[in-house]
């Protein structure tokens, strides 16, 4: 689990359109940024899929797993120095079957950074 040591939700609301509203403020600090890179801290890719999913669980209230990812963007990269503040928007609809379908956008200074489609179902320890 990323949250609270990577990042942390400072804000999260209902949307008239059904979408949530979370905002999210990055660690710059966080040891992982020696390593990915060093002198140029770029958040990577697994840790925003992380992030969205730990944020689906938020809003489902359970913990959840990703069962497919049928479509994932990344539009533009983040440095967390620069900008460590980010939105999500997140549509999260359980079907009959007791799966998650998914649908995310993330906002970096305006800009979009992902975009996400995916399945997820409720995790089974």
């Amino acid at each position: 689990m990323l949250l609270e040591n990577f990042y942390k939700i400072i804000h999260k609301k209902e949307r008239e359109d059904g979408k949530q509203e979370i905002e999210i403020e990055l660690n710059p600090r966080h040891v992982l940024y020696q390593g990915h890179f060093p002198g140029q801290p770029v958040v990577p890719g697994v840790c925003t899929l992380q992030m969205i999913k730990e944020s689906a669980e938020q809003i489902a209230n359970r913990p959840l797993q990703y069962v497919q990812i049928t479509s994932s963007k990344f539009l533009s990269a983040i440095n967390p120095m620069e900008t460590p503040l980010l939105q999500l928007f997140i549509r999260l609809e359980e079907t009959e079957e007791r799966l998650f379908k998914l649908q995310a956008e993330g906002i970096c200074k305006g800009k979009e950074f992902i975009k996400l489609k995916a399945t997820l179902t409720e995790e089974t320890r």
